[in-house]
């Protein structure tokens, strides 16, 4: 699903002209939600020791190196959109990031304290962010399940209904567009369900009325979700549909949405066997790879999204073909990097000395 979730990512951040449509043709939430969910489980794989008490290490140094990383995209992007704009002459429009050349140093300034994030540069500062709130929550974890899952859901509440958010001078509201206060319970349940499968428990147990729900709701949600967009019919939460749907304060529709997609998935063998297959090995390698893929895709979508201005009324087919090597690049570097791994496993030396591999049975 994570690599899935990574190519359907950079779909929605290329601005083909067909990419909002797409968004919102697969329910109340997308790709992103799917993403932080098992970024919340994969958290907890890595990092989660039963009673290991505070553990800072591992998960801030990660955050660290995510923080590092968004720093370079960000330095990629701003060539990229100087180039654009000096080299080629082309207008402040075509680029995401011409704001920031007016006043570069103190837009710069504010990028490194994560307070300047063009639209798709938002994603790796808000999971750093999580990254550091782990530890706290692993701890908290050991004490009370459900006083992490309460204080969790009550900080999403108060930060969606009050809009409490973080700034972000790059956005027209001046906040961020992923709001960590509230995308944190999102992360949360997903490293609970982590533990849970470190722990070697059932973690989603198949029970008949929560699976038809399920199916159910994620089933629903694709046409209504879409004919709502396309303006074929009026929402049926009338003035609460912004808020229940909200992609910044991950409103509660979309988490719902998620999660029934995510017992689906769970609970169908078919998909677990479809995982299995050879044909989509490369789906898994990129997910195993998530960072680097997922940077590839930022990239990527930038780039094709500078193209996309630059060129208005590309043809389809064209954006097709873009969407094509897009997503071909992605699985290209998950596979080399694998390639790389695995190359490295071989050539190891082995680690048994002489006289362990003569005391060995």
């Amino acid at each position: 699903m994570r690599g899935l979730s990574l190519l359907l990512i950079f779909i929605g951040h290329a601005e083909f002209t067909f990419s909002a449509t797409f968004q919102h043709a697969r329910g109340f939430s997308d790709a992103s939600e799917i993403f932080v969910l098992l970024a919340g489980m994969s958290s907890a794989l890595a990092y989660y020791r039963p009673d290991a008490g505070l553990q800072l290490q591992r998960p801030w140094k990660r955050a660290f190196r995510l923080y590092l990383v968004h720093l370079t995209l960000f330095a990629i992007m701003a060539a990229v959109s100087a180039a654009v704009l000096g080299i080629l002459s082309q207008p402040a429009s075509a680029v995401d990031m011409a704001d920031f050349w007016r006043t570069p140093f103190r837009h710069g300034l504010q990028a490194l304290s994560l307070g300047y994030m063009p639209g798709n540069l938002d994603i790796l500062p808000m999971y750093v962010v999580l990254l550091l709130l782990v530890p706290f929550a692993l701890v908290l974890h050991d004490r009370s399940k459900g006083v992490l899952l309460g204080l969790s859901c009550l900080v999403w509440f108060v930060a969606g209904l009050g809009h409490i958010n973080l700034p972000n001078a790059a956005l027209e509201g001046h906040v961020w567009y992923f709001d960590p206060l509230s995308w944190q319970f999102i992360f949360v349940i997903g490293l609970c369900l982590g533990v849970r499968i470190r722990q070697d428990r059932i973690v989603l147990p198949y029970k008949r009325p929560v699976f038809v729900a399920a199916a159910l709701f994620a089933a629903i949600a694709i046409p209504v979700n879409l004919a709502i967009y396309l303006g074929f019919m009026h929402s049926p939460f009338g003035d609460l549909h912004h808020q229940l749907a909200s992609k910044t304060n991950g409103g509660p529709l979309r988490i719902i949405n998620v999660l029934a997609i995510l017992y689906l998935a769970w609970n169908i063998p078919a998909v677990k066997t479809a995982a299995d297959h050879p044909g989509l090995r490369l789906l898994c390698i990129a997910g195993r790879h998530s960072l680097p893929v997922f940077s590839a895709g930022i990239l990527l979508s930038f780039g094709t999204m500078v193209l996309m201005k630059l060129s208005p009324g590309t043809p389809l087919w064209r954006q097709l073909l873009l969407l094509a090597g897009g997503c071909a690049l992605q699985l290209a570097v998950g596979w080399v990097l694998e390639s790389r791994k695995s190359s490295k496993v071989l050539t190891r030396p082995s680690a048994t000395t002489p006289a362990a591999a003569m005391s060995a049975p």
